[in-house]
């Protein structure tokens, strides 16, 4: 781990918590991604995300807790299409938490309506980072806490990522070091009898099948930028994830003639380069897909810094994490 930063003190959290509780924002550490952390409860404070986003109003958000009891306070599964089975299902979840999961149940009377961007449900997980556990304990609060980015753009994975784009817009930004996962978590739907991902992540379909002890569905559904369709998930906009560099993956390469000058490439492993490159990035020697989540989002800050053409992008089995590598990819690379 990176020696140059030091995780913040427990008396910069606790400042942190005041903050929250009279509405301000903060950018907080996850395992996943820096997240941008308002008090869930509390309408005006989760329309400041929007408004310093620029996110569109109907994106949801996803709630931070603290423990398995506030997902059932969060949430209101009295109200869900079988609250035994669903109760259930939570319980038999619990070894993936703290963790990179978010599910998705109806929605909690304390939730503002505004996390929820006009829906019903809520997606609720519980981090895996010791500074952002600390803030809920001392806050009392529930967190909203998308990505620490501009709407659209690649979400960060340091507190640099996050102060560099959002530094003058929030009063507090928590260093807990390079998020060790690199992508945002897996959302996973228990709003109807079969259990459906509606954004890949780090946890796998077959390990919460495993656990739940039943088929679990994977969507790819997606919607335009400005549609007023109702979302039930954030990472569903068409364009998201994308540096202002044009990407392309690296099996389009071929589609493009000329070349332009300036290129850089990201390779997930030693192969041969596909091109002339001005600066090239290996996430990894050997394609592991773990360094490659966990350096990808870095790996785009960087080049989207350097003034370039065009970035070029590796691709990888879309199984497993990999499935979560390209879906960020894809987006990233979309062209309206």
């Amino acid at each position: 781990m990176n020696s140059s930063f030091r995780f913040s003190s427990d008396t910069e959290i606790a400042a942190a918590a005041d903050l929250i509780r009279h509405g301000h924002l903060v950018v907080v550490p996850t395992e996943t991604v820096y997240g941008l952390a308002a008090d869930a409860t509390n309408a005006e404070a989760v329309a400041k995300i929007f408004e310093v986003k620029g996110r569109p109003s109907n994106n949801p958000l996803i709630v931070h807790v603290g423990s398995i009891d506030d997902i059932f306070r969060y949430s209101d599964i009295t109200r869900s299409f079988d609250p035994k089975l669903v109760g259930s299902r939570i319980r038999a979840l619990a070894p993936l938490w703290p963790g990179p999961l978010s599910v998705i149940l109806p929605k909690g009377r304390e939730i503002a309506d505004t996390v929820c961007a006009g829906g019903d449900s809520v997606a609720l997980r519980i981090p895996r980072h010791s500074v952002t556990l600390r803030l809920i304990e001392l806050c009392q609060r529930p967190l909203a806490a998308p990505s620490a980015n501009p709407s659209m753009y690649i979400s960060p994975t340091t507190s640099r990522h996050a102060r560099d784009m959002l530094g003058n817009q929030v009063p507090c930004i928590l260093e807990g070091g390079p998020c060790t996962v690199g992508l945002e978590s897996t959302v996973l739907s228990l709003l109807d009898e079969t259990p459906t991902i509606l954004r890949p992540g780090a946890i796998t379909a077959e390990e919460i099948s495993g656990l739940l002890a039943c088929e679990v569905s994977i969507t790819s559904h997606t919607s335009a930028g400005s549609s007023p369709a109702l979302l039930l998930s954030p990472g569903l906009l068409a364009k998201h994830y994308a540096p202002r560099t044009p990407v392309i993956l690296l099996p389009e390469l071929k589609s493009i003639t000329p070349l332009p000058k300036k290129i850089g490439v990201i390779m997930f492993s030693n192969n041969t380069l596909p091109c002339p490159a001005e600066v090239v990035e290996r996430l990894s020697h050997t394609g592991d897909v773990e360094q490659i989540a966990a350096k990808l989002f870095a790996a785009l800050h960087s080049l989207d810094d350097m003034g370039l053409d065009l970035i070029v992008v590796d691709t990888c089995e879309p199984s497993g994490l990999g499935a979560a590598i390209m879906d960020r990819l894809i987006r990233a690379s979309h062209r309206a």
